[in-house]
C-alpha cells in the first residue's frame, strides 16, 4: 500500500503537473537560510556562512534583499541539515538563535528602533547539552519569545527542552523539560519546531517509541509554563531503525486549529492535530507558511525545490534543498540553499 501511494504521488507531481520553473536569484553565499514575515509585511532572512551569522530584510513590493549584515561570529557555528540559525519576531524585537558544535545555544536580539544587535546570551542553563544542534525559536507576543531544542542533560539522551524570554531575548527562563520519551530518547537527528501565538505554544518533534519514529505535538495554553501530554500526529506509523533526518513544520493561524506538515517514508503529509493525515507529495524537508485554510507548502526532492500554493498544482522553483517560506500580503517568498548559495524566489499568493 505504501508503494502504491508513493507511485501515485510521483506520477501526480512529476508527470501530469510539472510547471515552468520560477525566476529566482542568489542573495549571497551561505547555508540554511530561514525566512519569516512580520505583521508589517517585511521579510527577515537569516543564514550562516563559516562561523558568521548574517541577517537581511526586504520590503514590498519587490522583496529584493539588501546587503546582508553580519550579526555575530559564533566559533564552530552549526549550519547544516536544518541546524542553522533561526529567527523570530515579536513586536519591535527580532531574535536570532544559533548553536555551536560544543552544544551551547545562544540568542542575539535587536530592537528595530535602534537596529543594534545585543551580545550573545546563552539560553541552555546546563552547558554543552544541545550537541545535536536542532533548535527553533518563535515570537508569541510583544517581547515574548519561546525556544526549544534537543537536549542531552541528566542522562545524555535527547529530550525536548525549552525556555522563554519576556524581555525581547535579553534573558531566558530556567530551562524546562517539555517531553521525555518513555523509551529513553526522542529521534536524535530530526528537526524540532516551536510556533506560538499569545499564550498558545506548540512544539512539534519526531518521537521514538516502540521502534516507530512518528511526529508528535505538545501544546501549552499558559505561555509555556505547562504542557499537555504530547499528541501523535496522523494515524499511520513509521517503523525505521535509522534516523530519517527530517522533521516538519507547523503554522498557528489567528483562528482555528494549527496545521502541521511532515514526512513518513517518502510521502509528505499535511495534518490537523486529531485528524487523519492527508498525503500531498513525495520528497523530504517539507515546510509551510500562511493560514491553515490556504497554506503554502515547499519541499525538495532529488535536488529540486518544489512549491504548492493553496489549491494550485505543484511548481518547480529551482535546483537546491532545504526551503523556507514566508507570506506577506499576496506575495510568497521562498528561500533555499543551492551549491552554497542562498537562493530566493517570489510568487503571487493568488492563483493566476
Amino acid at each position: 500500500m505504501n508503494y502504491l501511494i508513493y507511485l501515485l504521488l510521483y506520477l501526480f507531481i512529476h508527470v501530469q503537473h510539472r510547471q515552468t520553473p520560477s525566476v529566482n536569484y542568489s542573495v549571497a553565499p551561505g547555508h540554511l537560510p530561514v525566512i519569516i514575515a512580520d505583521d508589517q509585511g517585511t521579510m527577515h532572512l537569516v543564514y550562516g556562512r563559516d562561523s558568521t551569522i548574517f541577517y537581511a530584510t526586504a520590503s514590498a513590493p519587490e522583496f529584493q534583499f539588501g546587503a546582508p549584515v553580519a550579526v555575530a561570529t559564533l566559533p564552530d557555528l552549526v549550519a547544516g541539515a536544518k541546524r542553522g540559525p533561526q529567527v523570530a519576531i515579536a513586536g519591535q524585537n527580532v531574535v536570532i538563535t544559533a548553536v555551536n558544535r560544543e552544544g551551547d545555544l545562544f540568542a542575539y536580539s535587536m530592537n528595530r528602533t535602534t537596529r543594534k544587535w545585543s551580545p550573545a546570551v546563552r539560553i541552555n542553563d546546563v552547558p554543552a547539552v544541545a550537541k545535536e544542534g536542532f533548535q527553533s525559536v518563535s515570537g508569541a507576543s510583544d517581547g515574548t519569545f519561546h525556544t526549544v531544542w534537543l537536549d542531552l542533560r541528566d542522562d545524555k539522551r535527547n529530550k525536548i527542552v525549552g525556555a522563554t524570554s519576556h524581555d525581547g531575548g535579553h534573558s531566558w527562563s530556567p530551562n524546562k523539560v517539555i517531553y521525555y520519551s518513555p523509551d529513553g530518547t526522542v529521534c536524535e537527528c530530526c528537526r524540532v519546531t516551536v510556533k506560538a501565538r499569545n499564550n498558545d505554544v506548540y512544539v512539534q518533534f519526531r518521537n521514538w517509541l516502540g521502534g516507530s519514529r512518528d511526529l508528535y505535538l505538545a501544546h501549552s495554553t499558559d505561555g509555556g509554563l505547562t504542557y499537555a501530554p504530547a499528541q501523535k500526529l496522523g494515524t499511520g506509523t513509521w517503523k525505521v531503525k535509522a534516523c530519517p533526518m527530517d522533521g516538519g513544520a507547523v503554522v498557528v493561524p489567528k483562528t482555528g486549529k494549527p496545521l502541521t506538515v511532515w514526512r513518513r517514508e517518502n510521502t509528505l503529509y499535511t495534518c490537523v492535530p486529531g485528524e487523519p493525515e492527508q498525503a500531498v507529495a513525495t520528497g523530504r524537508n517539507i515546510t509551510l507558511a500562511g493560514e491553515a485554510t490556504a497554506p503554502v507548502l515547499a519541499w525538495d526532492e532529488n535536488g529540486t525545490v518544489w512549491i504548492k500554493i493553496g489549491g494550485d498544482l505543484p511548481a518547480v522553483l529551482g535546483k537546491g534543498q532545504m526551503p523556507s517560506l514566508a507570506v506577506a500580503g499576496k506575495t510568497v517568498v521562498c528561500a533555499w540553499e543551492s551549491d552554497g548559495q542562498v537562493m530566493m524566489a517570489t510568487k503571487p499568493l493568488a492563483s493566476n
